[in-house]
């Protein structure tokens, strides 16, 4: 099984301890037991222990103990959190009471089978990589064994619909399969999604997004329609014809979109081998704690053409038009970043990238890519510059229909890679150049009042030394004066 830290054994022996004071019993359930039955690589280590009684004060004085940081989950229930940091990064022990009078009953009103095992967490403590015996009464190893999803009582959504949302993430991230029993139990319970937390929905969300098999939970979601009442911004788009340039409808694009992302961002081996290493440490930057750059990548890309249902246009000809959808589509997407309790920088991003997701293949359509239109798009999108390539990446490599062409790949990846160097490589020459000048020694220089023509100037002579026309504070000023000769008196 999985090898266990030491720090975290030790953690664990101290909280055994503890309760033992206490004359609590203890056991260790969940998720921690199922990846280490499956012997998979934990993300984080997040532990489960279950308590008869009073989880909420023995977790108040267990965070005193273990020095570490008291969170109330649900006072109802009687589940809270203790966060500890350790050299073995951070640890969250969630303890709760049984729901139930007896650990059975507690196991048998948990959401799966694969998760519906305990053991004594003295017995865990004694061999911690191969722990036993393990108390199984639903059978939870077979269903690990042949990847099988079932409920562990036919309530299970009715207890709380974000299970719903779970069985998807166990999908994407386990290879697991829904037993048949769980689709209608699901659609009885879906519209009950809409009750749940904001911050929930996000977590699970995010969850399937971090894995490399999104794209098939979220194709699920939307075959059992499910998606219907977790992102209804997104049903105006099914169904709808693209024209001949695509071979899905809007929705199923953006689904695809997602399967590319799969797909490409899992080792980004279409890229360049020396790209590779730059982009994995970028898109592996959390802008929130546990929310990835990539899993926002994918998200943009889910919603990228969230526009086009309003916008569509069908000339006399026959062709049709979206113009406009990327605004459109922008303005959409700010009410979804807003039921999922994104931060005011997720935000930005997932805007910025829905509204200059085009920007990139306007860019693969000029013979020439100057230093000025390099360091224009990145001025624009700053260091959402990547993400955005990625996402019009993706977007293309999901249109396939039979008008596209898809001999331009090859030269489209090669400017879509010379953006990236940019980035990456030079980003002193055209993306941030070093300041020449600042708005203040602007205005003494040239006896300027504050306004918005400072700016204008600033903006023009980052141009010109992105372009590689002036290199020196002198060629500023002069630039800045030939610039305010020309100004309209």
């Amino acid at each position: 099984m999985r090898m266990i830290p030491q720090d975290l054994r030790d953690l664990l022996q101290r909280a055994q301890e503890f309760l033992r004071s206490r004359q609590s019993p203890c056991y260790l359930v969940g998720g921690l037991l199922r990846d280490q039955v499956l012997q998979r690589p934990i993300r984080g280590w997040n532990v489960d222990l279950a308590v008869p009684r009073q989880a909420i004060p023995l977790a108040q004085a267990l965070a005193q103990r273990l020095s570490g940081t008291f969170v109330l989950l649900d006072e109802t229930n009687g589940c809270a959190r203790i966060i500890v940091g350790t050299d073995a990064g951070r640890v969250e022990l969630d303890l709760g009471d049984f729901r139930g009078a007896t650990l059975d009953e507690d196991l048998r009103r948990r959401d799966f089978t694969m998760n519906a095992m305990a053991i004594d967490l003295a017995a865990w403590l004694r061999n911690p990589d191969n722990p036993q015996p393990l108390i199984d009464p639903l059978h939870g190893r077979q269903a690990l064994a042949s990847r099988t999803l079932l409920a562990c009582f036919p309530g299970t959504f009715e207890d709380d619909p974000l299970r719903i949302l779970r069985a998807f993430r166990f999908v994407a991230e386990l290879s697991c399969a829904l037993d048949a029993s769980l689709p209608p139990l699901m659609a009885a319970c879906a519209g009950k999604l809409a009750q749940v937390s904001g911050e929930r929905i996000r977590d699970e969300v995010f969850l399937i997004l971090e894995t490399d098999h999104a794209s098939v939970a979220w194709r699920q979601l939307n075959d059992l329609r499910i998606l219907d009442a977790l992102f209804p911004d997104l049903i105006p788009g099914r169904g709808i014809d693209q024209g001949p340039f695509h071979h899905l409808d809007v929705l199923n694009h953006q689904l695809e979109t997602v399967a590319q992302a799969d797909r490409i961002l899992a080792d980004l081996a279409e890229f360049s081998p020396e790209l590779r290493p730059p982009l994995a440490g970028y898109l592996a930057v959390e802008p929130v704690e546990r929310r990835s750059r990539k899993a926002l990548v994918k998200l943009a890309g889910l919603f990228h053409d969230v526009g086009k249902p309003a916008t569509r246009r069908v000339k006399a000809d026959g062709d049709i038009w979206f113009l406009g959808h990327e605004q459109f589509g922008a303005e959409l997407v700010e009410p979804v970043t807003q039921r999922l309790r994104l931060s005011n920088r997720e935000a930005q991003m997932i805007r910025r990238l829905v509204l200059y997701h085009l920007r990139p293949g306007f860019l693969s359509r000029e013979p020439v890519l100057t230093r000025r239109a390099i360091f224009r798009f990145f001025r624009d999108l700053e260091e959402d510059g990547p993400a955005c390539l990625l996402v019009w990446w993706l977007d293309r490599m999901a249109t396939r229909g039979s008008a596209s062409r898809l001999d331009q790949i090859d030269q489209q990846r090669a400017r879509l890679e010379e953006l990236l160097r940019a980035y990456f490589f030079k980003p002193e020459e055209a993306v941030r150049p070093p300041k020449l000048i600042d708005g203040q020694a602007l205005m003494q220089a040239l006896a300027l009042e504050p306004g918005p023509l400072i700016g204008k100037l600033l903006r023009a002579i980052e141009e010109a030394q992105a372009e590689g026309t002036i290199h020196s504070k002198d060629e500023a000023l002069a630039l800045a004066q030939q610039s305010l000769r020309h100004q309209t008196p």
